[in-house]
């Protein structure tokens, strides 16, 4: 961003057209129509922003929807975050619902909730720690790591239950921790299976070892 760019700042109900801003913050319930591009978003409250959305930072508590795509650095909040084609950035730290119509890119991607999306999540190192039920196409990266999370701090975003799971049609990384996951295939160097697992197929390198409760199909080394 250059020196000349204004920062931006909505109170309350508001409307205006997107464009090129330094810092924005947002308190209450805001649209922005057309492409967004940003240093800093900071939103409390709930926004909508009808086209692609370009941060340096975000950091967020509430609701986010992006009516196309959203790239950054260092994304960030609490709550809903909505994309339609797609979220990459350097760390992804979310406590709630992250939905995209397209792949999750991060180095390091971070969620204590619940993740939708029929594409992949692709990351350095992939932390997800379900407070609800969760769906992906895959999930391929260096080190994954899923449980279900036993704490109650998101209850009133995603309520715990016996039913929180994770469901991808393939997991792979190098090392590979799963937890409450349905998958077709799981492929890695070191793969370990926790309790409450239903896995058609695994394929590891170096190690693999399954909880007793949980249910995994043919194993092979390669």
């Amino acid at each position: 961003m250059n020196e000349h760019v204004q920062d931006l700042r909505l109170v309350g109900t508001s409307e205006m057209a997107g464009g090129i801003f330094g810092k924005i913050r947002i308190t209450g319930d805001a649209k922005l129509m057309g492409h967004v591009a940003c240093s800093q978003l900071s939103l409390t409250g709930t926004a909508k922003l009808q086209g692609d959305l370009k941060a340096g930072r975000l950091k967020f508590t509430g609701e986010l929807q992006v009516d196309g795509s959203l790239r950054g650095g260092i994304l960030g909040g609490m709550g809903e975050l909505r994309t339609v084609t797609g979220i990459r950035g350097e760390e992804i730290v979310l406590s709630g619902m992250l939905h995209s119509g397209g792949p999750i890119e991060a180095e390091k991607l971070d969620i204590r909730g619940a993740v939708e999306t029929a594409s992949v999540v692709n990351a350095e190192r992939t932390t997800i720690r379900l407070y609800g039920p969760s769906q992906v196409g895959e999930i391929v990266g260096g080190t994954i790591v899923v449980r279900r999370s036993r704490g109650l701090g998101l209850k009133s975003l995603v309520q715990p239950s016996v039913e929180t799971r994770l469901s991808a049609a393939l997991i792979e990384g190098d090392k590979v921790y799963i937890e409450y996951t349905r998958a077709d295939l799981v492929r890695g160097n070191t793969v370990k299976v926790g309790p409450g697992c239903e896995i058609g197929r695994i394929e590891y390198r170096q190690s693999f070892e399954a909880h007793a409760k949980s249910k995994t199909g043919p194993a092979e080394r390669l």
